[in-house]
């Protein structure tokens, strides 16, 4: 199966069979996949943080609730 270039598009090429696109540009597709993965770092990064300031959030909740709890007791 021999692919064809395509035109204006360097490291692109068409399968004659599926007339599909192929990119075979490995550094391209590397700096893809590394990007990829920076960005599902930092959503997993964003999540946790995101839940960790819930916990603070219904933490301080109820310190509150025991605090408004020990001056109605006095």
């Amino acid at each position: 199966m021999k692919l064809i270039p395509v035109k204006g598009m360097k490291g692109y090429f068409r399968d004659p069979v599926s007339n599909a696109i192929v990119n075979k540009n490995n550094l391209e597709y590397q700096a893809y996949i590394a990007s990829r993965e920076k960005k599902k770092t930092e959503t997993e990064r964003i999540n946790n943080l995101e839940e960790k300031v819930d916990s603070l959030s219904s933490d301080i909740g109820d310190i509150k609730d025991m605090l408004l709890q020990i001056i109605k007791d006095k």
